[in-house]
């Protein structure tokens, strides 16, 4: 299916509403993180595709931040779908067991942590400190992507001078 015929209509259509909305809340965490982070964040956008159903376009082949960028995903998601009503040790109880070895972002994420010689926990804790002090653009990011599939870097910074 080509880009221009993907709607938000189509999106939902082929992932179910919930589960949609579960895929924005996660790609927004990485589009967030990755725009603190001063990445050269190019695009985020939904895409009808089981293996990659959003993408979070960096430009460049800069490293720093990807261990935090590549957690985001998953943990805004989580934290959005406890309506971030959850404390530090709940995420770090529960989270894990969501997470699959195979996943490419946790996969990128350990392999980050490897390589900047990162505490696992220690960028959860950052990240998640960072997702609950910036949950209104967060979820602002999320809710604009849901509606639009798509948000360039400047839908990006619109979104956060609002907030």
């Amino acid at each position: 299916m080509s880009e221009q015929t993907l709607t938000r209509e189509s999106l939902v259509e082929f992932f179910g509403e919930e589960e949609f909305k579960k895929l924005c809340n996660h790609e927004a965490g990485h589009a967030l993180i990755a725009f603190l982070f001063k990445r050269p964040l190019e695009y985020v956008k939904m895409d009808m595709s089981k293996e990659r159903p959003g993408i979070t376009h960096i430009a460049g082949t800069e490293l720093e931040g990807d261990a935090h960028i590549a957690m985001a995903g998953h943990l805004a998601e989580f934290l959005m779908r406890k309506d971030f009503a959850c404390d530090l040790d709940t995420v770090m109880k529960d989270l894990p067991a969501e997470l699959y070895k195979s996943d490419p972002d946790y996969q990128r994420f350990q392999a980050a942590c490897y390589y900047f010689q990162l505490s696992e926990a220690n960028v959860v804790e950052q990240l998640f400190n960072i997702l609950m002090a910036c949950r209104k653009p967060l979820c602002e990011i999320a809710a604009a992507l849901n509606e639009k599939a798509y948000l360039s870097r400047a839908d990006i910074e619109e979104i956060l001078k609002k907030g």
